[in-house]
């Protein structure tokens, strides 16, 4: 009886997510996620990110995002968001509401135990939930959860969409996406030849076809950029080339980093100006994070003078603290900010509350609707991030690893104050207890 009460229960689901889209009614957001490739929160100006410089110290240029920081000034900025410490698994955790070790994600997509590709009909996607309530849904950029056949795939011209079958299973109707061996080179630096401007151009295309339509979109751009290789862009077209710097897999030279920031915020800056231009910006939730933290060999100088060192792929909060911008003008307070802990797998039920859906069972996520808008909403009490077979679970004060190290992480980013086991105080005793209740929950043997 309960299994047939199950089976009837998918068949409902799986016939609302593959039915006719819902007939809009009222006004419901566009949203636009904006998500950057190996971006640290640090490496923002609004997050006080004033230089960067190489482990010894040389200095690579000034943090230049003024486009970031006005999008900043016109809404919410997001303390305490995290993702995971690698790109996959923060892609696949944002589109499901689910933390990625439970949509087959440990890692990158077909690396060390993950699944080649994102099973959308397991774990429908934010982008066919929002389908199914009318929404046009569209995403450009590094696709990264998976494909057809393993083969590289890359758009040939801002004019046309890709034709990739899985991010059409994932409810995307329209796409511009590249993926495979076209990751380690984004082209010559010049316009309508390198792959971030042909993305953008695409991008600002979608948008331009939006005006005057009665659907609401759902536009889901993931910028290739500022991930390596650290080559030339179209603002320093006479840059050191690659073979310059070899450290590990890196190729390039890390001069061109700060050129890649500044590009990546003249584009978000385009995005802005082009939902002014068309009159639909103050009905339009424009979200901007990174996916994972900045990468190895960058170091960034804040404005008080202290420094940050990379992150990504690291268990430390700078391998999944990342920078998270919400603006919607007259619904979300500008210039503020909020303190509280986020995650990853919360921007689904977000957007979907938003947008007057329901929010499944299921999900890990918890809805930020309410804090998006100054009211106090349900705020968590802790994160949990996971990156292959290491993960930890982190409340205001205290981080717990799965391997029992504790830490106090009232002064990270800049340290994290391992309490070694059977010492510290009631406070620490206590945190441990409580966090490890909450792994035991996560990641039950049962």
């Amino acid at each position: 009886m309960i299994m047939k009460r199950a089976f009837l229960i998918l068949l409902a689901t799986c016939a609302s997510l593959n039915a006719a889209p819902r007939q809009v009614t009222g006004t419901k957001p566009n949203i636009i996620f904006i998500l950057a490739d190996d971006l640290g929160a640090e490496a923002l100006g609004c997050y006080d990110g004033a230089k960067f410089t190489t482990q010894k110290g040389e200095l690579l240029g000034a943090v230049k995002t003024p486009n970031l920081d006005a999008l900043a000034k016109s809404g919410v900025l997001f303390e305490h968001m995290f993702a995971t410490p690698v790109c996959s698994p923060s892609r696949a955790q944002f589109l499901t509401g689910k933390y990625n070790f439970r949509v087959g994600f440990p890692d990158i997509a077909g690396r060390k135990g993950a699944v080649r590709s994102l099973d959308a009909q397991a774990h429908p996607t934010l982008a066919a939930r929002l389908k199914a309530e009318g929404y046009v849904t569209a995403v450009a950029g590094k696709w990264h959860l998976g494909n057809a056949g393993g083969e590289a795939f890359v758009p040939k011209s801002a004019d046309k969409d890709t034709d990739c079958p899985h991010p059409r299973e994932c409810g995307f109707d329209r796409q511009c996406v590249f993926g495979g061996g076209h990751l380690e080179d984004y082209g010559k630096p010049l316009k309508g030849l390198y792959t971030p401007d042909l993305l953008q151009a695409w991008t600002l295309r979608f948008i331009d076809s939006r005006k005057g339509k009665a659907e609401p979109f759902f536009l889901y751009y993931a910028s290739p950029i500022p991930h390596f290789p650290y080559l030339q862009t179209p603002l320093n077209p006479d840059g050191p080339g690659r073979g310059m710097d070899k450290i590990g897999k890196m190729y390039g030279n890390m001069k061109n980093f700060p050129y890649l920031m500044e590009y990546l915020d003249q584009q978000v800056g385009e995005i802005l100006a082009k939902l002014t231009e068309l009159g639909l910006r103050d009905n339009t939730l424009v979200i901007f994070a990174g996916d994972n933290g900045t990468p190895p060999w960058l170091v960034t100088e804040m404005r008080d003078g202290r420094k940050i060192k990379f992150g990504k792929a690291t268990l430390l909060d700078t391998g999944s603290w990342v920078p998270f911008i919400a603006s919607w003008p007259g619904k979300i307070a500008g210039g503020s900010t909020y303190g509280g802990l986020a995650d990853f797998s919360d921007i689904m039920p977000t957007c979907l509350e938003l947008a007057g859906a329901s929010v499944p069972a299921g999900l890990d996520g918890v809805s930020f609707a309410a804090q998006l808008q100054g009211k106090a909403g349900k705020p968590r009490e802790w994160v949990h991030s996971l990156y292959a077979d290491k993960y930890f679970v982190r409340d205001a004060g205290w981080k717990l690893r799965e391997n029992g190290d504790l830490y106090d992480v009232t002064g990270a980013p800049y340290v994290e104050k391992l309490v070694p086991t059977g010492q510290g105080n009631d406070e620490s005793k206590a945190a441990r207890r409580r966090l490890q209740a909450v792994l035991d929950r996560l990641h039950s043997k049962k």
